[in-house]
């Protein structure tokens, strides 16, 4: 268990992990979007945030997530010698609701 600002949580245990794992791969795919790029770890503080929240179901968790939206007007410039841009994220912070 992890306490943070009084509030009490379990530590999530190995197939909670491989749960969310496969639910932000698929995002990833869906996207086109590399599982390290700062959008997918955007994306995997939420995924585990509405976890934490008590959304337990993939599919509902799946849902959440195309919820979310890339900010491409505040692209930062990547150092990659491809001269790729890897793109912000602004996600819109859901409240907690129980699945």
């Amino acid at each position: 268990m992890t306490q943070h600002s009084g509030i009490t949580k379990p530590a999530l245990q190995p197939e909670d992990i491989g749960m969310l794992h496969s639910v932000l791969k698929e995002w990833c795919r869906e996207k086109s979007c590399e599982i390290g790029s700062p959008a997918a770890q955007q994306v995997a503080r939420e995924l585990v945030s509405w976890f934490e929240c008590g959304i337990r179901n993939p599919h509902r968790l799946s849902g959440l997530m195309r919820h979310m939206h890339l900010d491409f007007e505040s692209l930062p410039i990547s150092t990659a010698t491809s001269g790729a841009r890897s793109p912000a994220v602004k996600a819109d912070r859901l409240a907690c609701h129980d699945d």
